[in-house]
């Protein structure tokens, strides 16, 4: 598996991650009724491990993309525009 297809397998699951966290959210907070029932404690439990994947993703991601973002923030930090080059496409 290449770079590009590890790259954009974490950033579809970070992206079903978070859908699935933004509608265990909304379900939680909005539509499912609290109290110990099992319809709340399901989408609690959802959203709890689904807190968990996306952390764990966007550390992965953070490592995917370490050296870029390394390199940007020492253009950054020495001043110089960092829009400037094509290091943006160099991760």
């Amino acid at each position: 598996m290449t770079k590009v297809w590890i790259n954009y397998t974490v950033d579809a699951l970070m992206l079903m991650t978070g859908v699935s966290l933004a509608v265990s959210a909304l379900l939680v907070w909005v539509v499912v009724p609290k109290g110990y029932n099992a319809s709340w404690l399901f989408w609690i439990a959802v959203h709890k491990w689904s807190g968990f994947a996306l952390v764990i993703e966007a550390l992965l991601h953070v490592a995917l993309h370490g050296r870029w973002l390394w390199a940007m923030t020492r253009r950054l930090i020495r001043g110089r525009d960092a829009s400037s080059s094509d290091s943006w496409t160099s991760a």
